[in-house]
């Protein structure tokens, strides 16, 4: 979806193939996807994600990049 977006605004971009290698790979792997905008649905810029014992957070920055820090 992200590409699709990219191409119809004619914005080219290094990290396609990345991007499709990683689409593809979260498919076969039985993943899922979810949206950024469904996990900080209340406004909030970070949310905290417990993993095995761990605590981590995710946070998205004012450049619109997601950071996962313990």
């Amino acid at each position: 979806m992200v590409i699709e977006q990219k191409k119809r605004l004619g914005i080219a971009s290094s990290l396609a193939p990345q991007i499709i290698r990683q689409a593809v790979n979260v498919e076969n792997a039985g993943g899922r996807t979810i949206s950024s905008k469904e996990l900080f649905t209340d406004g909030s810029q970070s949310i905290l994600i417990e993993h095995e014992g761990t605590v981590y957070c995710l946070r998205a920055t004012k450049f619109g990049k997601l950071l996962i820090t313990k």
